[in-house]
């Protein structure tokens, strides 16, 4: 894997890292004044956390497109390569603070399946993986799965 791809896969795995650090950053992002009243992209609260529809570019190629409501993110959010080709997709479940998450190889195939959580406290966000994840190959063939608990993996069994 060559130096460009790696960094680029690295900041895609830390792009929902970036949403937890808002506060200084709402200061420093210009809402977006595409669309037409409520359908506007890239906005804010009264309390100026991200709010509604959010697109994040990258060398004007979408790398994050989702929503938040009042600085918290919801529903579906889609994360995309470099090269344009989904990478992950994440489903936020408000009632329970779990995320289902879904990961891509480059072709398109499915990577990895699996869930995570957030513990929001005042101070802290906690964004961990737990549970069973199912591994595929490159063609798309379950591979393995691996069990988390509190992010950390505890076992891994091979598929039959």
């Amino acid at each position: 894997m060559d130096l460009p791809r790696i960094i680029s896969l690295f900041i895609l795995l830390n792009l929902p890292l970036l949403a937890f650090a808002q506060e200084t950053a709402s200061k420093k992002i210009k809402a977006d004044k595409q669309g037409f009243l409520f359908w506007k992209v890239n906005r804010f609260d009264k309390h100026g956390k991200f709010h509604r529809r959010w697109k994040v570019y990258v060398d004007e190629q979408l790398v994050r497109n989702g929503r938040f409501k009042h600085g918290i993110e919801v529903g579906k959010w889609k994360y995309y390569y470099p090269n344009g080709s989904l990478f992950m997709v994440e489903r936020y479940n408000r009632r329970n603070n779990i995320i289902l998450i879904e990961k891509f190889h480059e072709n398109g195939n499915i990577a990895r399946k699996g869930t995570a959580r957030i513990i929001r406290t005042p101070t802290q966000e906690h964004y961990f993986w737990f549970g069973e994840w199912q591994v595929y190959d490159e063609q798309g063939s379950l591979s393995h799965t691996e069990t988390y608990r509190s992010g950390k993996l505890v076992s891994s069994s091979k598929s039959e």
